[in-house]
C-alpha cells in the first residue's frame, strides 16, 4: 500500500548479479513446484519454490512460478521480488511487467501499477495485449481505493533479570563520601513482564495523486508481575501529509506521546517529525529524519525539555543477508541543565532466512551520552556508554489466503551493559522476550 515501503522490501530481498540463469540442480523440486502450481495447489508450490530460490536466485523459470504462486497465495511483495529478478536478468520480458502491475494493484499501489502498464504500451504490443491492458487500467479506475488501513497486535511476555537497572556496585562514591545503597532499586531484581502493543496505520491517497495523508496510532501496556510501580501505559500517534515522487518520499508528521508509570502520569510530549526516503535501486535504500519534541515531566518539572534528534539509516541486501545500518544524534535541553544531554546512537542489524521457515537476526547498538552539568552529589559531568547486543528468531505460523493477515512467532534475547564515569549508572541486564504478532 505504500510504494516506497514496497520498494524497500524489494531492496532487502533482491541483490543478484546479472547473467544467464544457472540450472536448478534439484530438478525434482522445481518440477514438483510447477506441478503443484498447475494443479491449483498454490500454497504447496509456493513453499517448495521459496526454499529453492535461496540457492538458485537467477533461474528464470523458477522465479516465474515462484512469482505466480506467491501472487495466488496473496504474498504480493514476494511476487514482485521474484518478477523483478526476471527483469534484471532479461529486461525485455514485457509480460513480467504486467505481472508486476497486477501485484502492485493488489497492494493498492495504483500509480506504480499504471507505470508498468504504460511501459508495456510504449513497446507497441499486439492489439490483444493492448486491449487487455486498457481493460485492466479501466478496472483499476473503477476499483481504486483511497483509504488503506493496516495494523498489528503484539502480545508477549518478558523475563528481565534487572528491572530497576540496579548498579553493579553496592557502594557508590559521592562528594560526601562512599554511600551504601538501600531500598528496592539497590538490589538486582528479576521480574516477569506481560505486554500488549497495538498499532494502527491509516493512509488516504486521492486518485492519481502523489499526495497522501498518513496516520499512525500506537497503544502499549506493560504489567510487571511483582513490581507494579514500574507498570507502563503508553499512548501516542503521528499524523501528517506525505509526498511520493517516483523514488523519493517526503513526509511531515505531527506527534504526541503520553506515558504513565505505575499510577502516575510520567511524561507528555508534542512535536513534529520529518522524513525523507530515497530508493537508489531495487537493492539499496536510504532514509533520513528530523524530530522535534517538547517534553513535560509531571512529577519532575526540572526535566521539562526540548528535544531535537537527527536520524539516518541505510538498508541493503548482500549474499542472502539483509543489512540495516543506522545512526541517531539527539540533543535535549532541560529546565535544569543536570538533565540536559547529548546522545549518539550507532547500530547495525543483520537478518537472513534460515531452515524450517525461520528468519534469524542479530543486532548491536551503542549509546553514548554526555550530560551538561554535574549530577547532584557528584562533582563531575555524567558520561555513559550503553552497549546492546541481541539475537532473535521469527517464524510465520499462519497466514490467510484471502487477505494479508498473518500470525508470527518471535523470540528475542538482549544483553545490556552500561558503563559510566559515575558508579550509580553502571549495570548489567539480560532480557528474554517471547511474542505472538498478528498482522492485519
Amino acid at each position: 500500500m505504500k510504494p516506497i515501503i514496497i520498494s524497500v522490501l524489494i531492496c532487502l530481498h533482491c541483490c543478484y548479479a546479472l547473467g544467464a540463469s544457472p540450472p536448478v540442480s534439484k530438478e525434482n523440486d522445481l518440477s514438483k513446484g510447477i506441478e503443484f502450481f498447475k494443479s491449483g495447489q498454490f500454497e504447496q508450490s509456493y513453499e517448495i519454490l521459496l526454499e529453492a530460490i535461496e540457492h538458485y536466485p537467477q533461474n528464470i523459470e523458477l522465479n516465474f512460478y515462484l512469482g505466480r504462486s506467491a501472487f495466488e497465495t496473496k504474498n504480493y511483495e514476494m511476487a514482485i521480488m521474484a518478477f523483478e529478478r526476471i527483469l534484471i536478468i532479461s529486461p525485455h520480458e514485457h509480460r513480467i511487467r504486467l505481472e508486476i502491475a497486477r501485484a502492485f494493484q493488489k497492494l493498492g499501489a495504483y500509480n506504480i501499477a499504471r507505470k508498468y502498464c504504460n511501459e508495456v504500451l510504449m513497446t507497441n504490443p499486439p492489439d490483444t495485449v493492448r486491449n487487455n491492458i486498457q481493460k485492466f487500467l479501466t478496472y483499476m479506475e473503477k476499483t481504486e481505493k483511497t483509504h488503506f488501513l493496516s495494523g498489528r497486535l503484539i502480545m508477549g511476555v518478558e523475563l528481565n533479570n534487572n528491572v530497576w537497572a540496579s548498579p553493579s556496585a553496592d557502594k557508590i562514591k559521592t562528594i560526601i563520601g562512599d554511600v551504601i545503597l538501600t531500598g528496592p532499586s539497590s538490589i538486582k531484581t528479576r521480574d516477569w513482564i506481560y505486554n500488549t502493543n497495538l498499532e494502527l496505520n491509516h493512509s488516504y491517497q486521492p486518485f492519481f495523486s502523489n499526495y497522501a495523508w498518513k496516520t499512525n496510532v500506537i497503544a502499549y501496556n506493560a504489567i510487571y508481575n511483582d513490581i507494579s510501580a514500574l507498570d507502563i501505559l503508553y499512548f501516542g500517534g503521528l499524523t501528517g501529509p506525505e509526498l511520493i515522487l517516483d523514488k523519493n518520499k517526503f513526509g511531515l508528521r505531527f506527534l504526541f506521546n503520553q506515558i504513565d508509570l505505575g499510577d502516575i502520569r510520567y511524561m507528555n510530549s508534542v512535536g513534529f517529525t520529518t522524513k525523507f526516503d530515497h530508493v537508489f535501486n531495487s537493492f539499496f535504500t536510504t532514509g533520513a529524519g528530523l524530530k522535534y519534541e517538547k517534553k513535560k515531566f509531571e512529577a519532575v518539572p526540572q526535566r521539562d525539555s526540548n528535544n531535537l534528534s537527527l536520524t539516518f539509516n541505510m538498508n541493503f541486501y548482500f549474499k542472502n543477508n539483509w543489512f540495516n545500518l543506522g545512526f541517531t544524534a539527539e540533543n535535549e535541553n532541560a529546565t535544569d541543565n543536570e538533565f540536559s544531554y547529548q546522545k549518539y546512537i550507532p547500530g547495525v542489524s543483520i537478518s537472513r532466512k534460515l531452515p524450517f521457515g525461520l528468519t534469524g537476526s542479530i543486532y548491536y547498538k551503542t549509546l553514548f551520552s554526555r550530560y551538561d552539568d554535574p549530577a547532584t552529589l557528584f562533582n563531575k559531568d555524567r558520561k555513559d556508554q550503553q552497549n546492546f547486543i541481541g539475537a532473535s528468531l521469527e517464524k510465520k505460523i499462519w497466514h490467510s489466503l484471502k487477505s494479508n493477515q498473518s500470525v508470527l512467532f518471535h523470540l528475542n534475547y538482549q544483553h545490556t551493559r552500561s558503563y559510566s564515569n559515575i558508579d550509580l549508572y553502571e549495570y548489567n541486564m539480560n532480557l528474554l522476550q517471547l511474542s505472538l504478532i498478528y498482522n492485519f
